[in-house]
């Protein structure tokens, strides 16, 4: 057993372990935790992100290793551990770039002289790869930042209150960086949290047409850690406990900005994320809708009585070092597995249980496969499989799903993100719906697709609902290709994804939460199921499709329609 103790690792470096995060566990779990894990004797390394989070990460993950997790008292629920990964895409400089506050109603508002409206009062957090806390578009006249607080999960340091991992910055830490022009705090090597944030609030200071949405809304940035390289569904869910934390120690209206997903966790439908914010005043989580739309890393169907088979035809092109499959099954609909190499050779079948994993090796192929089989998942009352096979080589491999108990029969399968595989690996036959990804898919969340302003047509790759408990998903989209935003060391680029049209609705949402709830204007209506019915109801229709559906939602986020459903 050991604890890895971020401390040990180095500035901005992600935590590196011998052991995959296909063979760990996220565990929820009562303070108690800590000291009934050290009489295990089983062999793990556990990273405490919280007081009630952990990440156990083993050698292999076997039976015992659950078991033995879950006969703890302290332990409440287990879940898989994913890969999410960035839902935009950046491209530098601006040629060919847009803004878009133009097309969705705000600038109405921003040359209004009667209705000042910029998100004074209101906070964005945005969970990403973390900003340019030094670009002038974040940097008030005064010489002071916009951030409130900037938690870096990756980097070693003081951890926020009830968090073992990252450094966190406020806004004085972050002055005085801005005042000795260090830029060492904290350092997003990528961008694109820089861009999201500059969308969602940024000043314009250095060129005033890109000024965010919401410049007078103050920020939360969260730097998100990574496993061996790869942003997971632990940190993810870790950074929104920290962002629910802050909004509730501020008291002010806040929208929480998701830039992550995952196609792994796609059956997570019913679950909220860690509290009920369908309740809870002043608080909105809004998410891209997911970028699979037309990647081939989804197929479902129907099985119509027990007994009935289908099969599923997964092509590889090139070698897989690691591959994941998920499946799903509406409840209480159960099926038993197995999968077929492109040899012939058969896997072992998993059997009907509570839990059960099953793992062995296609010697022709010398590819090793696990499968962990849940029945019902304590999370959304499902089947779930996972498949993981390492180093799938190329060929048409097979999962066979047979029928033990079926009402309704719906399955989905899912391979992962696009951007985690080679360009031959897909489903000989896909199917483009319920392509929304973790965590779009659940109920407490606004979920926003992707178009391109300039044509006025779908981004082919944004994701298509409905959610698994065939729910109405996406909510709306909105302009999310080729949008212009701040970038790394005071210049712009252009940023093109999910993530993207995201920003665009967070930002309303902010000068939304300005109008009913800064304002004292409709207090009572600062609520997420309102906020959502209001950029439902404002959504602008296009062509003759009808609305609302499964690739445009409600239609085309617009703010001014969202303001006239106050009337």
């Amino acid at each position: 057993m050991s604890t890895i103790e971020y401390e040990n690792f180095n500035l901005n470096r992600d935590i590196q372990t011998d052991k995959s995060i296909s063979n760990s566990m996220f565990v929820t779990h009562t303070e108690a935790f800590a000291q009934e894990v050290e009489n295990l004797t089983i062999d793990y390394e556990m990273i405490r992100l919280s007081t009630t989070r952990t990440l156990m990460l083993f050698t292999a993950l076997t039976k015992t290793n659950v078991e033995a997790i879950l006969q703890l008292d302290s332990v409440l629920i287990i879940e898989n551990v994913v890969r999410v990964a960035s839902l935009s895409t950046i491209t530098r400089g601006t040629e060919n770039g847009i803004t878009a506050q133009e097309e969705i109603g705000v600038n109405f508002f921003k040359n209004n002289p009667n209705v000042q409206l910029t998100g004074q009062g209101t906070v964005i957090a945005v969970i990403d790869t973390g900003i340019d806390y030094l670009h002038e578009d974040f940097i008030y006249p005064d010489g002071t930042s916009k951030i409130l607080y900037l938690w870096d999960q990756s980097k070693e340091g003081n951890p926020p209150e009830g968090f073992f991992i990252g450094t966190e910055y406020t806004r004085e830490d972050i002055n005085k960086a801005i005042q000795e022009k260090d830029s060492t705090l904290s350092i997003d090597e990528e961008g694109k949290g820089t861009m999201i944030s500059g969308i969602c609030a940024g000043l314009g200071n250095i060129n005033r047409e890109y000024e965010g949405i919401a410049p007078g809304a103050e920020l939360i940035v969260v730097k998100l850690g990574k496993i061996n390289g790869y942003y997971n569904s632990a940190m993810l869910f870790t950074a929104l406990q920290y962002v629910y934390k802050k909004s509730d120690e501020l008291n002010l209206p806040t929208v929480v900005h998701v830039s992550m997903g995952s196609t792994g966790l796609a059956g997570y439908a019913s679950r909220v994320n860690s509290r009920d914010t369908y309740f809870s005043h002043g608080i909105c989580i809004v998410t891209g809708a997911g970028n699979e739309g037309n990647t081939q890393t989804h197929v479902s169907g129907i099985l119509t009585r027990q007994g009935d088979t289908v099969d599923i035809g997964i092509q590889i092109e090139e070698e897989e070092k690691s591959l994941m499959i998920e499946v799903w099954l509406s409840r209480p609909d159960r099926v038993n597995l197995l999968i077929t190499s492109p040899s012939g050779e058969e896997s072992k079948i998993a059997d009907l249980s509570n839990y059960d994993l099953v793992s062995g090796i296609f010697d022709l192929e010398a590819t090793v496969y696990s499968i962990r089989y849940s029945y019902p998942t304590s999370y959304s009352g499902q089947e779930h499989t996972t498949i993981y096979l390492t180093n799938a080589k190329r060929g048409i491999w097979r999962l066979r799903l047979e029928g033990a108990y079926i009402t309704g029969g719906q399955y989905n399968v899912y391979l992962e993100n696009r951007v985690f595989l080679n360009e031959g690996t897909k489903f000989n036959e896909s199917n483009p719906n319920f392509t929304i990804t973790y965590p779009s898919v659940q109920d407490d969340v606004i979920t926003i697709g992707t178009y391109n302003s300039i044509t006025r047509s779908l981004w082919p790759s944004s994701s298509r609902g409905p959610n698994m408990e065939n729910r109405q998903k996406p909510d709306v989209v909105a302009p999310g290709v080729n949008i212009i935003g701040p970038y790394l060391n005071n210049s712009y680029a252009t940023i093109t994804g999910s993530s993207a049209a995201a920003a665009h609705a967070s930002g309303a949402i902010a000068l939304f939460f300005e109008y009913i709830i800064g304002q004292n204007r409709y207090p009572n209506k600062g609520f997420m199921q309102m906020i959502r019915t209001f950029m439902q109801g404002g959504a602008v229709s296009i062509g003759d499709a009808i609305y609302p559906n499964n690739i445009t939602g409600y239609g085309l986020l617009n703010f001014k329609g969202m303001f006239d459903q106050l009337k």
